[in-house]
């Protein structure tokens, strides 16, 4: 009778674990994501919103700023 006892209370315990866990993880996420929006809009967004540039583009964006000497314009230029 003891082992039913202990058993029971192990899984009572369990359940109020796992299901306190769960109601204020829910809770939380409403209360501070209340806009209406799923997660992949609001990733959507802030990717809109944050021009970043990738390393190609900035690669390409420093290409067009910089004067474009070859090693072999830059031997030419020193031997002449």
């Amino acid at each position: 009778m003891s082992e039913k006892g202990l058993f029971a209370s192990i899984c009572g315990f369990f359940k109020g674990l796992f299901s306190s866990d769960s109601e204020q993880s829910t809770a939380n996420n409403t209360s501070s994501n209340n806009d209406g929006l799923t997660g992949v809009e609001r990733y959507i967004q802030n990717q809109a919103n944050t021009p970043a540039l990738t390393g190609v583009a900035r690669y390409i964006l420093n290409l067009e700023s910089a004067p474009a000497l070859t090693g072999v314009e830059k031997y030419i230029r020193n031997n002449a």
